[in-house]
Parts: C-alpha cells; structure tokens; sequence
C-alpha cells in the first residue's frame, strides 16, 4: 500500500521569501512492520547476501573499554535499498542495490551504532546465503530492528530550521510568536527538512547542523536517515500519512512511531553521508539525539 505525506498547510517559500529555490526532494522510507522477501526492499529484513561472500562481523565492538576482550560481533541488517524502488541513490557504476548493516553496541564518538555499506549488482549474487548469523547476546536489543517492508515516497521539503542561520532562526520564532496558527503549526516541526527514515533531501538535523568530508577532503552529501521515530508528537500532525491518520486520532500506535523498534540514544537518528566526487562512493556517519 502507498502511504501519502500531505501538504504543507502554507505556501512556506511565500511566508519566508529566503526560502525560495531551496525546497529538495527526498524519499521518504514509510517502513511498516511486515515480512519482506531477500529479494525486497526492507528495513531490518533479508538481505541479498553471496553464499561465498563472509557475513561481516565487528571485531573491537565495546569501544569504551577497550582493555575487555569480547568475541567479534556479527552486524545486523539494517537496511536493503534496490535502484528500482529508489533509483535516486548514488550507486557507484555497475551496482543497483545498497545494503547497511551496523554493529549492534555503541561505538565512539556518537555511542551509536557502527554502520558498514555495501554497494552491489543484485544478478551478480550468484547463490545466496540461506541462513545468517543470529544477533550476539552482547547486543543492544534497542539496535536489532524489526522487519520492516518500505513504501517509498517522494516528498518536498524544506532546510532544518538549526542549518538556517540565527538570524533567520530568530525571524520565524518571531514570526511564530506573533501570527500564530490556530492549529499550532511551526517551522520546525511542520514546514521544514521531513523527520524519519529517508534517503537524500535535506537532513533532519537534532542539533546543530555538521559538514562531512571523506577521506580526500571532499564535501559530503546526505545520503540517508534511519531514525529512531518516523515524527513525534508535535511533527505527527504534519508527517503521518494521510492513510494512518485515523489510527492516530483513535489511540497510539507504536508501529507507527517506532515502526522498527530501534532507539539511537535519546530517540536519536543516524545520518549517512556519500561522497558523489568518489566513483567508489565512500560513506561517513553521524549520531545525533536530543
């Protein structure tokens, strides 16, 4: 089923003139707990793996206390994107399918999960791994996520209100303060970057905004989110699609909320970074929460 974002209640750009030629488009994710297929699109489900490729593991997961020794930990499916459902990521030539697994324990600087990617040709897989490793018992239950079937959503949006500069932040509190709307809508939470689990657009900064650069010293650009919460209880008006909104009227639905049961720290998010001056695509992470 497609799931549905509406529309901003306001013309944004028209109330803040400095906004105009700065809307982007990015792929909301929509993850909803199901059964995905290895060969599906999914958050927390099968992934597309070769039999005679060596399941990853984390050999130094407890980063915080480096003198224990610990057995090298199996990272976990996080997400499984295909070109054919979201054709807007940046695959390096010759692949169509993205894979992020992450170690499931905190790991410095952000204490959040590790993440690795792999960029693949799905028809190059040859045979496939049938059975995986289970998540280790030294795992944090908050990082294993629950399988999650995607609808993928084109939505525009528009820059976080922290990656606006103060002045500007200044303005729409103003603004807020002074012609407030009977409904209660904000920048931040109803107008601005689309809160959740998405790919590409501008980054739902928690805090202040961060610039990423590889290894070469190139500027990094937004790849993807996976968050914690798919909006929360001030963004949910704005944010929830217009399939589910009767559900949230009637009672909550942590399905909804927190689709793939993970929490990063204090309902944080995870925010990937691709270098596209790379032809090998070289990913970077940011852990921010509340």
């Amino acid at each position: 089923m497609g799931l549905t974002t509406p529309s901003a209640p306001f013309d944004t750009a028209a109330i803040f003139p400095e906004l105009e030629g700065q809307s982007r488009t990015t792929v909301r994710l929509h993850p909803r707990r199901g059964e995905p297929a290895i060969t599906d699109s999914s958050m927390g489900g099968p992934l597309l793996w070769p039999a005679d490729e060596p399941w990853p593991s984390c050999p130094a997961p407890q980063t915080h206390n480096p003198s224990e020794g610990f057995d090298p930990l199996p990272l976990v499916p996080v997400l499984q994107l295909f070109a054919r459902d979201v054709p807007e990521l940046p695959f390096p030539d010759g692949t169509d399918t993205l894979q992020v697994l992450w170690c499931p324990v905190d790991h410095e600087p952000f204490f959040q999960p590790h993440p690795v990617v792999r960029w693949r040709k799905a028809i190059a897989a040859g045979s496939l791994l049938v059975e995986t490793p289970e998540p280790h018992a030294d795992s944090d239950e908050s990082y294993l996520p629950a399988a999650c079937v995607l609808s993928p959503e084109r939505v525009e949006e528009y820059p976080a209100g922290w990656a606006l500069p103060r002045e500007f932040r200044d303005r729409i509190w103003d603004w807020e303060k002074n012609h407030p709307s009977p409904d209660g809508w904000g920048y931040f939470s109803h107008l601005s970057a689309a809160p959740g689990s998405k790919v590409g657009g501008w980054v739902d900064w928690i805090q202040d905004p961060v610039q990423v650069e590889c290894s070469r010293g190139h500027e990094m650009e937004h790849l993807l989110t996976v968050a914690s919460w798919e909006y929360d209880a001030q963004s949910c008006k704005r944010w929830t699609p217009i399939e589910e909104q009767h559900l949230l009227r009637r009672f909550q639905v942590p399905e909804l909320q927190e689709p793939a049961d993970i929490m990063l720290g204090d309902a944080g998010s995870m925010y990937l970074f691709v270098c596209l001056q790379c032809p090998e695509r070289p990913v970077e992470m940011v852990g921010q929460c509340s």
